[in-house]
This record gives structure tokens, sequence and C-alpha cells, in this order.
């Protein structure tokens, strides 16, 4: 790693000039070494230079790696030029990033100034941005530009972007737009040049060519396994259902309770099997909404009843509650009907037994607003986000013992966003859920 540190002199001082810049990463170590070459410049050109590095241990590291890379660290130190600094977490909204980002560079400048620096340069990581990605960029833009506009020192300030987290379109979006550096055969490159550019899309719409290729051969397997599996299962749950009504005598004790267990673990095969056909569907971009009048209170009135067996079995109470005033809503009846369950189902199962769900639907703003309401667990406020995310419930310890794969929330909120509609959650570890979704009336 050292080796190609020493290869890569003046690799930010000899590219364009530009206050803000970008770079992406592969992994941590690559990450440092990127760091280890921008801060390096920075101390060699006289700049204060303020490192923001995510914990405790990445700190002592970038020490170590400065001192490896021929950095007099203790010197730098002791002279207020180096500060190395742990972030704090990333904000969740915009305006606290530009926050965020304006005071960094206010403060950056004030102490390059009181200190007879020749400028300043720090770094800021966009990890976990997600969606905000592009608006962040623009956001921290916007702020360097007003403090650079404000101010007669060099500013250099690098967002630093992990790979794992971008498609290829996004990445060759941002080269258009910023200063991009990323490592190519064995060096960091300035990809701006139109070189870098043609390399990085070849090789980026060959991945995404191999990507939709693999895809569409997962997603026709699972269709054409899940068809095969439901004719089976189908049976499983309509003779299970003969037996425990009586159909071929009665049943003792112990035998209904068995066959029970058959036709509940039947039953939550099958939903399993469905979900994975509808993310099937969805990723093979059956997006096709067939639109109607929607009578909310008559559907939530049938889901509730397809649920009822499973609230009884826990002796949960589960309450509809449809302002008089709500009209028809114009949606797809199947997808919403999906939505309902799902949610419902959710809430059932994990609320704990003799609890309540509730459900309330009425016109808020011109949108249908539907919130499904639990006692049960409820989610730390890390999860609100991941819950959405597909078989993040299978990685959960905690949720494991409550039974599923996890799909449900995720097709939700693909059935919600094809409505253009929105989906959140609001909870507390064991204070119970709220799921809060809105859809266009018209």
């Amino acid at each position: 790693m050292r080796k190609n540190i020493v290869k890569d002199p003046g690799l930010f001082s000899n590219a364009p000039q530009s206050p803000q810049i970008s770079a992406v990463y592969e992994d941590a170590e690559e990450l440092t070494e990127l760091l280890v070459t921008y801060f390096k410049e920075g101390i060699e050109g006289g700049e204060y230079c303020l490192w923001i590095s995510p914990d405790k241990l990445a700190v002592d590291g970038a020490k170590s790696e400065l001192k490896k890379a021929g950095v007099d660290v203790e010197r730098s130190l002791a002279s207020s030029q180096l500060e190395i600094l742990q972030a704090d977490p990333f904000p969740e909204n915009l305006t606290f990033v530009a926050l965020a980002v304006k005071e960094l560079a206010e403060n950056g400048y004030k102490k390059a100034l009181s200190g007879g620096f020749s400028g300043f340069r720090t770094n800021f990581d966009l990890k976990n941005a997600g969606d905000s990605l592009k608006p962040c960029l623009e956001t921290c833009g916007k702020a360097v530009e007003t403090v650079v506009f404000e101010n007669n020192k060099s500013l250099t300030f690098l967002c630093t972007l992990p790979l794992e987290e971008l498609s290829g379109r996004v990445l060759l979006e941002l080269m258009e737009e910023n200063d991009v550096f990323a490592k190519r055969k064995g060096k960091w490159k300035h990809l701006r040049n139109l070189e870098g550019k043609i390399e990085l899309e070849n090789i980026f719409l060959k991945a995404e060519k191999d990507i939709e290729a693999a895809n569409s051969t997962k997603n026709g397997l699972i269709m054409n396994m899940s068809h095969e599996l439901r004719t089976p299962l189908n049976s499983v749950i309509g003779f299970s259902d003969l037996l425990l009504e009586g159909a071929f005598g009665s049943l003792n004790t112990r035998q209904s309770k068995y066959v029970s267990n058959i036709l509940i673990s039947g039953k939550n095969l099958l939903e399993i099997i469905n979900n994975l056909l509808d993310i099937s569907r969805l990723e093979a971009g059956e997006r096709r909404l067939n639109y109607e009048d929607v009578d909310i209170a008559s559907l939530l009135g049938e889901v509730r009843m397809s649920l009822l067996s499973l609230a009884s079995n826990k002796k949960i109470s589960v309450e509809v509650k449809v302002d008089a005033s709500l009209e028809n809503v114009r949606a797809d009846r199947t997808k919403l009907r999906q939505i309902l369950y799902n949610l419902m189902n959710n809430a059932i199962k994990f609320t704990p037994e003799k609890g309540r769900v509730t459900v309330s639907a009425r016109k808020k703003e011109g949108m249908l607003e539907v919130k499904v309401s639990d006692s049960g667990i409820g989610l730390s406020k890390e999860d609100h986000e991941r819950i959405f995310m597909p078989f993040i419930q299978a990685d959960s310890s905690t949720a494991r013992g409550y039974g599923g794969a996890g799909l449900g929330l995720y097709i939700a909120k693909n059935f919600i966003d094809l409505h253009a509609g929105r989906i959140w959650v609001e909870s507390e570890v064991e204070k119970g859920s709220t799921f809060i979704f809105t859809l266009p009336m018209d």
C-alpha cells in the first residue's frame, strides 16, 4: 500500500482545481490509502488539515499510516497543522448535512487564518447516504462554495463514496458533474478525463448486463419453482382443512393439534412463496397498476376476516376504524389488498398474546392515510429504514422467533411506491409500532 502512495505525488494538486472533489473507494484499506495521499499533500503544502475519521481505532490507524508515508505526525499535531477527529453520525436530514459542512468549512478557515496556513483541507465520508447521495453532494457543494466566496484562502473538501453503494450509472452521472478520483489498475486516477470515463462506462455497462442476465435467470427459476411448489402445497392445506372439519371422521385432541400445525405451517409456507413471486415480478419489471374505485372500509373488513383465525389463536383483538367521510380511493385493488394484508399480518405476528392491533383510515390533505398500530415488540430507531429491505428479518435474532422471511414490508413498500405513495414507521422498543402509509385519492 505504501508503494502506491509514493507513486502518486501531487495526485490532487495536479488535477484541475476545485473546492469540492469526490473519490470512490472499495474498502477501508483503500480509503485509508487515499486519505493518506490527500492529507500528506496538504501538510507538505502548508495547509491546515482536518482528517475526519470514523472511529477512535481508525484515528490511531490514520496517525500510523501517515508516519509510514513519511509525515512528521507529532510535529504536525503539535503545530496544530494537523487534527484527526472522530466523525459524528451521518445526519439524516439534508439541512443538517448543509449545516455540518458549512460549520466544518468555516471553522477550518478560521484555524487556517489564525495559524497562518496557506489553506484548509478536510474530508467528509458519505457512507450510508443511500438515495440522498446526489442531494448530499449538491448540498456540500453549495455550502463549500459559500465559504470559498467569503474567504481568500484555498479550500479542498474531499467527499468519499463507498463503491458498493454506487450503481454504475450513478457513478457516471457523478463524473459528469464532479471531479472524481478512483483507483484503477493499482493507481489512483482523476476520472474526469475522456479515457477514464470511457473505460469505466464500458466496465459498468458490462457489469449491468451480467447482473440483468443473472437476475432474469434467478427470477425465472423462482417463478417456475414457486408454481411447482404451490400445487402440492395447496393440496396439503386443503386436505388439512377437511381433516379439521371432520370430513373423514372426528379427530382426537392430539390429532387435531398436529393437523392444525400442518395447516398453519402450510399457510406460512404458501405466504412466503407468494411473496417470492411478487418480488420476482417486481424485479422483472412488472409494474402495471389496474386502477379501479376501491371501497377502503370494505377492503379492510375483508383483510381483517382473512386474518381473524391467526389473531384468535393469539387472543389478539383487531379493531378497524374508518372515517365516515372517506370516499372510494382510485387504486389497484389487488395490490392495495396485499399492502393491507402484509401490514396487518405483520402487526399480529409481532404482537404478544392478548395484545391489540388497530387499523385506521382517513382522508388527509387529499391523500388516503392508513395507520396500522400494534402493541408488539417495537423497533429501535436504527431499524426504521432497514425493515423495508428484503429478507432483513431473516438476519435478526430477535425477529427470527416470530417466523416469516422478512419480505412483507419490502413488497408493501414497493406497491405503495408504485401508487406514488409513501410509507414510514413510528416505533420504540417494547412500546409497539405504528406503520403509516399514504396514497393519492385519485
